[in-house]
């Protein structure tokens, strides 16, 4: 018999009703797979304490908790991604359930832990198995990491964007994927798979430009861990990190756009980590390793967290003024809170949390792909504002681009020059300003009134032809 050894016992739920020790009835048994991570997932009837073993060779982990195993759950699980080989269920012993989980190999981490009930969702007991060599997948070819990058472009001043020498590289995060769906609207539709489709459209619509490289964190329904998705971006060397989510309020009538940024509490927190882990440090502030003396490291990094943060509500700033042009806003400024997801401290990070699902106009909005294009276009144009891109001259597609990539409403008659077509009419749609039309194309309203003789901004239609010059 394979010997084990006894790593922890974690009391996770003391007092409630039903008891710590009562068993758990198990209703569910299934698993997530991403290009980093695997994530195993038991329902379970309420929290109970758990035990966690894993084999003497360690690609063997078991949990066991007092339980039993509900009718109708599956007892086995063939995963095979590469990170994780199969899950099974069992009953130990009587009153005592235990979960097996067989790694690919011995030296992939794991993490396992409890979720209470929230939302209607049962309490999950999560096994997250971590798999490094799938690291740096969603990395663009052509974008070297940071690592080796000198400190005086990450510290030297506030961020200045000069002359490209290449593309801007932004990664793009949507929010949630695979077991957590995020904010949920009243018709079922979830923050994971809206955001997916909005981060889609802004990673095509930065890319059209010729200006960007965009990098999606994910590219399907999975989840990743939050470290992760920061890792990517410094693998990547983003210029930017924009991570994309929707909200939610008990309060149907609250509604708009808001951005945060990290915060001062949450800097500190970051700075800590940082110095505690100096080993790691070198690759999260330009490649420079730090010294041996702690005063002068927090000083670095208390340096370069500052600028970052700075430069990161500058960024909410312009995306915010954009994103008013086509969209109602519910902070005017940035807000600033500790999300994991933002703790880069040499990459300006933003959340973009698009409206709220939990009001039905809005929810009804962010499910339309037209009001999806809009707000994409308006995130680039802040995007290339902040930056200092310019784009006067637009996107270039070629005629054999698909109908999917023509960005919304472009249509009719177009110019050409060096054997591609500019797309320069655009067919206004229900709901669309001047303005709204005029962040699109990253023009002023003037210029447009001007070039179509319009007088009254207001008295679009539907369906009229408007000429960008």
């Amino acid at each position: 018999m394979i010997g084990y050894a006894l790593i922890s016992l974690i009391l996770l739920f003391e007092g409630a009703a039903s008891g710590a020790s009562s068993e758990a009835v198990v209703s569910g048994l299934r698993h997530w797979s991403s290009p980093n991570c695997t994530r195993i997932v038991l329902d379970l009837s309420h929290e109970v304490p758990f035990k966690e073993f894993i084999s003497a060779q360690g690609s063997v982990v078991e949990i066991e908790f007092p339980g039993v195993i509900g009718r109708g759950t599956p007892e086995g699980l063939k995963v095979k991604d590469g990170t994780v080989e199969e899950a099974r269920l069992r009953a130990s012993q009587k009153g005592w359930v235990r979960l097996w989980v067989k790694k690919s190999s011995s030296r992939l981490k794991h993490t396992a832990f409890m979720l209470p009930r929230v939302n209607g969702r049962p309490v999950r007991l999560m096994i997250d198995v971590e798999n490094p060599e799938g690291r740096g997948k969603e990395a663009p070819m052509g974008v070297s990491p940071r690592k080796g990058q000198s400190l005086s472009r990450s510290m030297g001043g506030s961020f200045r964007p000069g002359p490209s020498q290449g593309l801007k590289v932004i990664v793009i995060d949507p929010g949630h994927g695979g077991e957590d769906p995020g904010a949920i609207g009243a018709t079922g539709l979830k923050e994971k798979d809206v955001v997916l489709a909005i981060s889609q459209k802004l990673q095509r619509e930065l890319e059209s430009t010729g200006k960007f490289r965009a990098v999606l964190t994910r590219k399907g329904d999975y989840f990743i861990p939050l470290r992760e998705r920061v890792r990517i971006a410094h693998e990547c060397g983003a210029d930017l990190f924009i991570s994309i989510h929707a909200d939610s309020s008990p309060r149907k009538e609250t509604r708009g756009a808001s951005v945060y940024c990290l915060s001062l509490s949450g800097a500190t927190d970051e700075a800590a980590r940082i110095l505690a882990e100096k080993e790691n440090a070198s690759d999260l502030i330009g490649g420079v390793r730090l010294t041996d003396d702690h005063d002068v490291n927090t000083i670095l990094v208390d340096l370069l967290q500052t600028q970052t943060i700075n430069d990161s509500l500058r960024l909410g700033s312009v995306l915010l003024d954009s994103l008013g042009r086509v969209h109602q806003v519910k902070f005017s400024n940035p807000k600033q809170a500790g999300f994991r997801v933002l703790k880069a401290p040499d990459i300006p990070s933003v959340l973009v949390e698009v409206g709220f699902l939990s009001n039905p106009q809005e929810e009804s909005l962010l499910s339309n792909r037209s009001f999806q294009a809009s707000l994409v276009k308006a995130l680039t144009c802040g995007v290339a504002n902040f930056l200092g891109v310019d784009l006067s001259q637009g996107p270039v597609l070629t005629r054999s681009s698909s109908e999917g990539n023509w960005p919304s409403g472009r249509k009719g008659p177009s110019h050409t020059r060096g054997g591609e077509e500019k797309v320069r009419e655009h067919v206004v749609e229900p709901g669309q300003t001047l303005s709204h039309i005029a962040s699109m194309y990253g023009r002023r309203v003037e210029d447009l009134q001007a070039a179509n003789g319009i007088k009254d901004p207001s008295r679009l239609r539907p369906g009229q032809k408007i000429v960008v010059p």
